[in-house]
């Protein structure tokens, strides 16, 4: 992994851009409706520069999914580097999805869910997306449970349940007038699955000082 202290080199730079405008055409238009020669519009740049860089709009999606784990791995290293507590973690957690969905990014999801059953390598790196979600999760997990404030349960069963439920309301989200209390009260609903009574009530009341 590049050292992110280090700053990038001019291809570099120009492959962030094409992903980026990758990413806008398959959230606004889906994942099958996305050509190279919409991609090459929007980025600026001739059939061959882009092609120099990508071969095709499944090389961008993989690594636009792929790149959406390297954050999440990246903000787990964080917090464990600051100590925080499960609890915050979770919270952070769902707060990142819930923001997500939000966002005009947000139709990203079905733009991936549409590339998991249009192509193989699409289910391929699918099904490394969930696992890797599901063993994050799982982690986050086990550290509550350890720190006591965390159901009892097999920490990847739990995990996969939950991921599961992310997952459905990040397709819907885009799809259906979901509010945004309807959102959050779905997750809270998660965080509730999770939480002992004891650690819920201590960071309700710990959420009423601040």
């Amino acid at each position: 992994m590049k050292d992110e202290n280090l700053p990038l080199t001019k291809g570099e730079r120009t492959k962030t851009k094409i992903l980026e405008k990758a990413a806008d055409l398959f959230s606004e238009k889906g994942y099958t409706a996305v050509t190279m020669k919409d991609v090459c519009e929007a980025a600026g740049l001739s059939r061959g520069g882009l092609y120099r860089h990508f071969g095709s709009t499944a090389e961008m999606m993989i690594l636009l999914m792929r790149a959406e784990q390297e954050r999440a791995d990246r903000e787990v290293e964080r917090e464990r580097s600051e100590h925080m507590s499960a609890v915050r973690m979770l919270d952070d957690f769902l707060t990142q999805h819930y923001s997500f969905m939000l966002s005009r990014r947000g139709r990203l999801e079905l733009a991936m869910n549409q590339f998991a059953q249009s192509d193989e390598a699409g289910r391929e790196e699918d099904r490394r997306r969930v696992d890797a979600a599901v063993q994050r999760t799982a982690a986050l997990i086990r550290l509550g449970q350890e720190e006591g404030s965390f159901r009892a349960g097999d920490p990847g069963q739990l995990a996969f349940h939950v991921i599961m439920a992310i997952g459905g309301l990040r397709s819907m989200a885009p799809l259906m007038d979901i509010s945004k209390p309807f959102l959050r009260g779905q997750l809270a609903a998660i965080r509730g699955i999770l939480l002992t009574e004891e650690a819920a009530a201590q960071a309700e009341s710990k959420r009423e000082e601040e």
